[in-house]
């Protein structure tokens, strides 16, 4: 029985992924074990075990959808201020190192109609190579993709830590009763540098027979990186949120800021956004930084207001977080909302971000081991 082989570890399922790279970031789906349940879906999990979809199904379902049998990564750290929670995960180091960890935040989120739930934010790398100067985790380079398996791994682990919170499991599955209703790929990482292991992520997540998170409810968050937005384009996935990380109106601020964008300035990247399928009432996120005296004056406002004039988006105004030995400082409030007025003033649908977990360094850009930042060539 399938069942038994998975409550027995055998037959490789349930292991942590097996496959870290030798080199610094390389991971090749095709040399990994195949064996891992939580980087397949109930087409692969059967496929693997060389048997019919309708035989696997019972099991697949079972596993992912209370993980059974399942050997889920370490917690190695975990913080806590009020309901915002970072848990640090264990995964193997490259070429003889140490163990890296990932890193994770779950984020309680409340509407102005009185509903609350939360989002999980998870990350795709340990570390990120796009170098934006205003980010944490960009201090650390990249020390290696994630795979598939360790990123659907930590939405399990956040799964359990919510039932820890007193959500019971139940009958019929939902996937929304664990309390978790959005996934973000905001976490460590540029999603689209590491495209194969992300999308099969979200395959796996989004598995009708297994965890079934719907696409809606998942964004992937990107700087930009218009090869990965074609790509991500040809796997027409309307449904999927997808967030772009602005953060200033020019190529010369933006160059400044973000250096990917020397190599792909702003004009192409308009040029991708307006020609993905976006659902038919979806909406691009527009991610924006708010740096005091770098990017925050209203004439930057009213720049960012006609780059995304024809674009179908919100903006999304985030008042920077301090990194570590920071150089950049957070605006007030006044030229946030200021530069929030600039935009509405110009036809500009805007929101302000409320800020979760900057003290626990697990806010938007603070994610990032400086440990590990230390110890890497």
């Amino acid at each position: 029985m399938l069942q038994e082989k998975i409550a027995a570890g055998t037959d490789g399922l349930g292991r942590r992924d097996a496959g870290a790279p030798t080199g610094p970031v390389a991971l090749d789906r095709r040399h990994r074990p195949t064996a891992d349940i939580c980087s397949q879906t109930l087409r692969e999990f059967a496929a693997v075990n060389r048997t019919s979809v309708q035989a696997a199904r019972a099991a697949y379902c079972h596993t992912m959808r209370t993980a059974a049998g399942l050997a889920l990564p370490s917690i190695v750290r975990r913080e806590q201020q009020d309901a915002v929670l970072k848990f640090c995960l264990e995964v193997p180091g490259t070429a003889g190192r140490s163990p890296f960890e990932t890193e994770s935040v779950i984020i309680p989120m409340n509407s102005y109609r009185g509903s609350s739930w939360h989002t999980l934010c998870i990350s795709s790398q340990v570390g990120c190579r796009m170098g934006c100067t205003f980010c944490e985790t960009a201090r650390m380079g990249l020390l290696r993709n994630l795979s598939a398996a360790e990123i659907v791994s930590q939405f399990l682990v956040a799964r359990e830590l919510m039932a820890e919170r007193g959500l019971a499991p139940s009958k019929p599955y939902r996937y929304f009763l664990s309390g978790i209703q959005n996934i973000v790929f905001m976490g460590m990482g540029e999603p689209l540098d590491n495209f194969e292991e992300v999308t099969q992520a979200i395959r796996v997540l989004t598995e009708p027979n297994g965890i079934a998170f719907p696409h809606a409810q998942i964004t992937l968050s990107t700087v930009g990186r218009i090869d990965g937005l074609r790509k991500l384009a040809a796997l027409n996935w309307p449904n999927l949120r997808l967030a772009i990380s602005l953060n200033a109106p020019n190529d010369a601020l933006r160059n400044q800021l973000m250096p990917l964008n020397k190599g792909m300035p702003l004009a192409e990247l308009h040029r991708a956004l307006m020609a993905y399928p976006l659902a038919r009432r979806g909406l691009f996120l527009i991610e924006y930084v708010l740096i005091k005296d770098v990017n925050d004056s209203p004439e930057h406002a009213r720049e960012t207001a006609a780059w995304c004039r024809d674009l179908r988006c919100v903006v999304n105004l985030i008042p920077y977080n301090p990194q570590r030995d920071a150089t950049y400082e957070t605006p007030d409030e006044a030229v946030t909302f200021r530069f929030l007025t600039e935009l509405r003033r110009n036809g500009i649908f805007v929101k302000r971000r409320l800020t979760h977990g900057r003290d626990l360094m697990g806010a938007c850009g603070q994610l990032g081991n400086p440990g590990l930042r230390k110890s890497s060539p």
